[in-house]
């Protein structure tokens, strides 16, 4: 049983997980581009002490840190919602590790339910400013682009490579915005098994990540969204490369569990798991060999799965 919320060392974890929260909204606004990873952390604090104090308390945690940012940001905007959001994001992961759902579950319903209740919250901010939610994101999206292109000037990049760039931007931003938070929400699950294993807590429906492999049928999926993406349709492009960038993440998870797979069989150094991770993430050829290696390993079945358990 969780802990009473009177109780004092709750009490302390409760202030402790709402400074956490609070010091990471100081580092993205004082220092944006540190600010950016720092982020990605947000939803680990309420996370843990949810898992640790019990549904109340990390609620206490998520709601006292959303109105101190409701005060730093001086109100209600884009970026204060989708902080929010990640604070949110800690309170559905905690509702699924406590009720054992396996990653695909747990994925799924975090990463909808947040986005579904998101939608609504921006739904009512946007009836409370008198506009529609297409009319706000529009100006976001207007203001975003005079900023980066005011940074691609400064860089000395000529205005028709700067406008290129925007405009694909504007394409694919549905699809980066959803892979971003996808990858917050992996991240964290990450971070907190390995917090939960130091403690000597096992989450067994999540205890073979390495073992993750995506339905067959998103290999079908993924063709037919192929095909689709010939047709002289620009509305039906502008769906399709969004959902195709959705799954190019799900067959890179699926590519980084069959290199951790084999890291784990061949019990290979931590220096070489950094090292090669290191590459993954900055050399974008290494990117594009782990999602393929993810999509192949549906038909060619790199690590053997069915074959061990038998």
């Amino acid at each position: 049983m969780p802990p009473a919320i009177v109780h004092p060392s709750a009490i302390k974890d409760i202030v402790l997980g709402t400074g956490l929260c609070i010091l990471t909204f100081a580092v993205s606004y004082t220092f944006p581009l540190l600010g950016v990873f720092a982020l990605l952390l947000l939803p680990l604090p309420v996370l843990y002490f949810r898992l640790k104090l019990g549904r109340n308390s990390g609620g206490i945690i998520a709601l006292a840190s959303f109105l101190v940012l409701l005060v730093i940001s001086r109100g209600v905007a884009f970026d204060t919602l989708y902080f929010g959001a990640l604070l949110m994001t800690g309170l559905f992961l905690g509702e699924c590790i406590e009720k054992h759902c396996g990653i695909e579950k747990t994925m799924i319903f975090t990463v909808t339910g947040v986005l579904g209740v998101s939608l609504a919250a921006f739904g009512v901010y946007a009836v409370f400013q008198a506009q529609g939610i297409g009319e706000m994101i529009q100006g976001y999206i207007s203001q975003y682009l005079e900023l980066t292109s005011a940074l691609y000037t400064d860089m000395g990049i000529e205005k028709q490579q700067i406008d290129a760039l925007n405009a694909a931007f504007v394409v694919v931003m549905p699809g980066m915005f959803i892979v971003s938070y996808m990858t917050t929400v992996w991240l964290n699950v990450l971070i907190i098994k390995r917090l939960l294993a130091r403690i000597g807590i096992q989450l067994k429906n999540m205890a073979a990540l390495n073992r993750f492999r995506a339905p067959d049928s998103l290999v079908w999926a993924a063709i037919g969204l192929g095909v689709l993406l010939a047709l002289p349709v620009g509305s039906v492009k502008y769906v399709v490369i969004n959902c195709l960038i959705i799954l190019l993440l799900i067959y890179f998870f699926q590519g980084i569990a069959v290199i951790s797979f084999y890291f784990q069989k061949k019990e290979s150094p931590t220096f070489l798991k950094v090292f090669c991770y290191g590459l993954i993430a900055v050399q974008i050829y290494f990117l594009i060999l782990v999602i393929g290696l993810g999509f192949f390993d549906n038909w060619i079945n790199f690590r053997k799965l069915e074959t061990q358990k038998k």
